[in-house]
């Protein structure tokens, strides 16, 4: 009995140090210590210049774990974390250096980019993603000369770094992909628009009929025909004059299949910031130019500011705090975090900024930065009141009625 009693205990004290043992190593990672510093996590310390100049013009740092580099930080608003880079992708290469996953091979890779006499210094990176561990890639643009950095639409960074034809069609440029890739995701793009309740494709949109005739033949094994059976499959899409050319010599392409991260992607957008979004244009603008066609200039409605230069319409405030929300709890550990608890977040965040009146902190905290409001302390009390009366508002009161009304549009 003692000796069953002591086995116990020294097993039990075994255990103890091999936990223990685990959290020190958990501590010690620095990919660990890198997603723990938030949702941009590090900033270079003591870069040598060509880390440096990948800062200033890309907006991202890496470190080594292991002979493989990872992103340890990204600039907030610089080009990487506006294109799908996110702290903690492992690097497995590049379009520029192969399989070059080290932390010199990498920086070599932009190094090369950069050096280009044509292009505009942009390169593939592929890396397995810091959240679920499969494989990616993203394209990397660094910041023209005046700083001015192209944005993926936060809805669609995700779907356009992983599918190339959506990325060409973002960035404007058919050459990015192959043209079967381009035109694939065009029709998807085309059908979300189509099936979303918001009809973005305005009240002169035109209607193509689907009729798509599938049939399936049976063989035997020595290849014999058996027979063959014809299933039908026929809707409407509907889109704005300007394409219904291409998708009428396209329609052949029109996907049949239930699932697509394309078109959910774009139904995200949609929902998140309507149909007059800057991120809906980008994509409206990019389709014209794969297709060949203009598209009419939109009519300059002087926009309205509210109180301190506050715009006066909450959406771009929520599109650009909800998946940042997601991805800073994700970063904390919360491996499925609450749309709907993130979307009331957002919600509040925006009603207590506008109630502040305090354009800076406005903007500040719908890319969830709160830099600004820590160093204003005369802010915090009345933005903790304002965002307490949102976050606990009442079953029919005007907030709670707004925020059904948004977990309706983004269909949470």
């Amino acid at each position: 009995m003692f000796a069953r009693l002591q086995f116990a205990t020294l097993l039990f004290s075994a255990l103890a140090d091999l936990m223990l043992a685990s959290a020190a190593f958990a501590q010690d990672d620095p990919v660990t210590q890198a997603r723990a510093a938030g949702l941009y996590g590090l900033e270079p310390k003591s870069p040598t210049p060509l880390e440096q100049l990948v800062w200033d013009r890309y907006g991202i740092y890496f470190q080594e774990r292991d002979n493989r580099a990872f992103v340890a930080g990204l600039k907030p608003g610089g080009a990487a974390a506006l294109q799908g880079a996110k702290v903690g992708d492992l690097v497995r290469g590049s379009d520029v250096m192969g399989a070059a996953k080290y932390l010199s091979g990498v920086l070599q890779a932009f190094e090369i980019s950069m050096e280009r006499e044509t292009g505009d210094a942009s390169f593939v990176l592929r890396v397995d993603d810091a959240d679920s561990g499969w494989q990616r890639d993203y394209r990397l643009t660094p910041a023209a000369a005046d700083g001015k950095v192209t944005a993926l639409p936060q809805a669609l960074r995700g779907a356009a770094t992983s599918y190339s034809g959506l990325m060409a069609i973002i960035s404007g440029d058919p050459g990015r992909a192959e043209p079967i890739d381009v035109a694939h995701d065009a029709m998807l793009a085309l059908q979300a628009i189509s099936k979303h309740v918001k009809k973005c494709s305005g009240p002169n949109a035109v209607t193509i009929p689907v009729g798509i005739t599938m049939t399936e033949t049976t063989t035997d094994g020595l290849g014999v025909y058996r027979g063959s059976e014809s299933s039908s499959y026929g809707e409407t899409l509907r889109v704005r004059p300007e394409f219904a050319g291409w998708a009428r010599a396209n329609i052949g392409m029109y996907p049949t299949q239930a699932v697509s991260t394309v078109r959910e992607s774009v139904l995200n957008l949609i929902s998140q910031e309507g149909c007059n979004g800057a991120g809906f244009r980008q994509l409206e603008t990019g389709l014209a130019a794969v297709m060949g066609v203009s598209l009419p200039e939109p009519s300059v409605v002087p926009e309205e500011e509210g109180d301190g230069g506050i715009p006066p319409d909450a959406n771009a405030f929520i599109s650009q705090c909800y998946p940042l929300f997601l991805q800073s709890e994700l970063n904390r550990g919360q491996s499925n975090p609450s749309q709907r608890g993130a979307a009331q977040f957002c919600m509040c965040y925006e009603h207590a900024s506008r109630e502040s009146g305090d354009a800076e902190l406005y903007a500040s905290v719908s890319q969830m930065d709160f830099r600004y409001y820590e160093a204003k302390p005369e802010l915090h009390e009345a933005f903790k009141s304002a965002f307490g009366q949102c976050y606990r508002s009442p079953d029919g009161s005007e907030l709670r009625r707004r925020l059904e009304a948004l977990w309706y549009e983004m269909r949470l």
